[in-house]
C-alpha cells in the first residue's frame, strides 16, 4: 500500500465532498434507482465512516484504544479488495453508527466534514508511523484491519460514495458549475 497515494487521494475525495456539501444543489437530490439515499445522505455517510476510518488510523498509530486487537490476521480477501481499488455497489449495508437520518444537517455536516480534514492534516504529520503500526481494529464485514488498511479503506469508501453521488448528480440534472 502507497501512504502518499492514500493521504493525497483522500485529500482530493474530501475536498471534493465538502465542495458538493456546499452546493444547494446536492440537498436532497435523489434517484431510487440509484440509490434509497438522497446525495446528502452518502455525504453524511461518508463523513462519519471516514471520521470512524481515521480514527481507528490514530488509535493504531498511538497503539491506544478499546478497539484494537493484537495478533490479528486480515483476511486474503480483505487484502485482494483493498489492492483492487474498486468497491462493488450494495455488497454491504451500512453499521447503524454511520447511518445519516433522512434529512441531513448541512451544519452537522460541514463540521464533521471539517473534522476529517484536520485529522487528516494530523495523520499527515505521523505518515511514516502509519505502516509500521501492528495492531488491528476490526471492520465489521471486513475483519481486522491495520492502520494503512483503514487509510486505503477511507480513501476507497470515500471515492465509491462519490461516483454513486456523482450519478445521483447526473441523473437529476444538477449542473457542475453551481
Amino acid at each position: 500500500m502507497d501512504i502518499d497515494e492514500d493521504l493525497n487521494g483522500l485529500q482530493a475525495a474530501l475536498n471534493r465532498c465538502q465542495d458538493l456539501g456546499g452546493r444547494e444543489s446536492v440537498r436532497d437530490a435523489s434517484d431510487p434507482s440509484i440509490s434509497g439515499w438522497s446525495a446528502d445522505q452518502h455525504l453524511y455517510h461518508t463523513a462519519l465512516a471516514c471520521d470512524l476510518s481515521l480514527r481507528n488510523v490514530e488509535g493504531l498509530v498511538a497503539q491506544k484504544g478499546l478497539l484494537i486487537v493484537k495478533g490479528a490476521q486480515t483476511s486474503d480477501e480483505t487484502v485482494k479488495l483493498l489492492a483492487k481499488e474498486e468497491f462493488r455497489r450494495g455488497q454491504a449495508e451500512s453499521p447503524r453508527m454511520v447511518r445519516p437520518d433522512a434529512h441531513v444537517n448541512p451544519q452537522f455536516l460541514a463540521r464533521e466534514q471539517e473534522g476529517n480534514q484536520a485529522t487528516l492534516e494530523s495523520l499527515r504529520r505521523c505518515r511514516d508511523e502509519i505502516p509500521a503500526a501492528p495492531d488491528h481494529v476490526p471492520h465489521q464485514v471486513l475483519g481486522p484491519m491495520n492502520a494503512a488498511m483503514w487509510l486505503r479503506f477511507a480513501r476507497l469508501h470515500t471515492l465509491h460514495h462519490l461516483a454513486i453521488i456523482e450519478d445521483i448528480l447526473v441523473a437529476v440534472g444538477s449542473s457542475e458549475g453551481e
